[in-house]
């Protein structure tokens, strides 16, 4: 390679492969550094040459089976003919295949780009064939969640309302928040929260205020007062503001051995329930509705 000389892709190849002799690098290496653009081309391949290296490092160590080396030599027959003497292609001739694939440059095109292309291929189709797998094997999506219609609570009747608060509290030992002995207390925090503040006074009907309290209610805070007879048993006057709801249009529906009378008085409802013989149970209603109607 003179001076003069052109200097083509097949000779960097051959440059970054190693095959040329002391000279013909040297001059390959005096180009490069009046050639940046060659310079930087010959320097990515070194890096790919590194990175396949990297790739099949483990693959190159393993021994070539005798079956593909049969099967290289009988392509090789069938390509060029039984005729073929080679013998001249032997080293002792002088020649190589690498000889050989330097003298004819011009018509073979650049190994890299192929080479870089198959790895991509590969690399492509086993990405395919991951996603391919992952879709028939992996596990089934659970089906979409059915939307349920929601079930509709209906609140319970004033009534109903009333004698839970009173089975609830009026048997209790401690059946008020708040004692008679407090009633203007008593009466400021039930007008305050309840709305209605009045405790009316139902010893004409044999009945003593013991004392109240404040429950929630069907619709808005409820406020339950507790009295207690002479044979002692016990009352309660609930009440809380006026829904929608009407009177029951015969007696209220309780449990055996309870008496309830309802009412509507001041936009309130009005309930007097206990263990009450039915004529003292109407005598109190009628006294505490008088009371809450002034």
């Amino acid at each position: 390679m003179g001076p003069g000389e052109h200097v083509d892709e097949s000779d960097l190849h051959a440059f970054v492969d190693g095959e040329l002799d002391a000279e013909k690098r040297r001059r390959i290496e005096d180009h490069l550094h009046s050639h940046s653009e060659d310079a930087a081309l010959v320097e990515g391949w070194r890096r790919q040459n590194a990175a396949l290296r990297a790739a099949f490092s483990q693959t190159v160590k393993e021994p070539l089976p005798a079956s593909l080396k049969t099967a290289t030599v009988t392509s090789l027959t069938r390509s060029f003919g039984s005729g073929v003497n080679w013998a001249r292609f032997s080293p002792s001739k002088g020649a190589s295949l690498r000889a050989m694939r330097r003298a004819d440059t011009s018509r073979r095109p650049p190994r890299r780009p192929a080479i870089i292309m198959s790895l991509l291929t590969l690399l492509a189709g086993a990405v395919v064939a991951g996603a391919a797998l992952l879709a028939f094997t992996g596990p089934a999506s659970p089906p979409p969640a059915v939307p349920q219609r929601a079930a509709v609570i209906e609140p319970p009747g004033l009534v109903a309302h009333a004698q839970l608060a009173y089975q609830t509290f009026a048997q209790d030992t401690r059946p008020v928040e708040i004692g008679a002995d407090r009633a203007a207390e008593l009466s400021a925090w039930l007008g305050e929260r309840a709305g209605f503040g009045r405790l009316p006074d139902l010893s004409a009907a044999g009945l003593e205020l013991v004392g109240g309290r404040l429950i929630p209610g069907v619709l808005s805070p409820a406020g339950l007062l507790i009295y207690r007879a002479a044979s002692g048993a016990r009352a309660a006057l609930y009440f809380e503001r006026a829904g929608g709801e009407r009177p029951s249009a015969g007696p209220p529906k309780t449990a055996p051995g309870l008496a309830a009378v309802e009412w509507r008085a001041a936009g309130f409802a009005f309930i007097l329930i206990g263990q009450l013989a039915a004529d003292t149970a109407r005598a109190a209603a009628e006294s505490a509705a008088a009371q809450a109607s002034r």
